[in-house]
């Protein structure tokens, strides 16, 4: 297990990539991401996550609107989108779409197609 942990370190790219290794594991245990969401999500729906980093809230929220839903991640890291996006694959997401882009630039999003706004720690 730490020959795993420390092989998938070393390949990291960045040290948000490190960063984000070590402490979702330990994140997922105080604050399930599912948690925070439920109230807010229902399936169908169309979520924005605004600064999705790797991705932590926006798996969840993809499993929470299903596959008639979707999720557009945004966040304006190129790096931290490439993590996203390889996870998407590796779990055979459909109903994510990332961007890189500003949270000021939504272009891509048709107006008022959105159901809820997913912004935690945006600054």
């Amino acid at each position: 297990m730490i020959q795993k942990l420390m092989r998938k370190l070393w390949e990291a790219d960045t040290v948000l990539s490190v960063v984000f290794t070590l402490l979702y594991p330990i994140m997922r245990i105080f604050s399930p991401p599912e948690k925070l969401i439920k109230p807010y999500i229902r399936n169908g729906q169309v979520v924005a996550d605004l600064g999705c980093a790797t991705g932590y809230y926006a798996l969840a929220l993809a499993d929470s609107v299903g596959p008639e839903g979707k999720v557009y991640a945004v966040d304006k890291n190129k790096k931290s989108i490439r993590v996203l996006e390889k996870k998407v694959e590796k779990g055979g997401y459909r109903n994510i779409e990332a961007y890189v882009s500003s949270a000021a630039d939504l272009n891509f999003i048709k107006d008022r197609s959105v159901d809820f706004v997913f912004a935690n720690t945006l600054l």
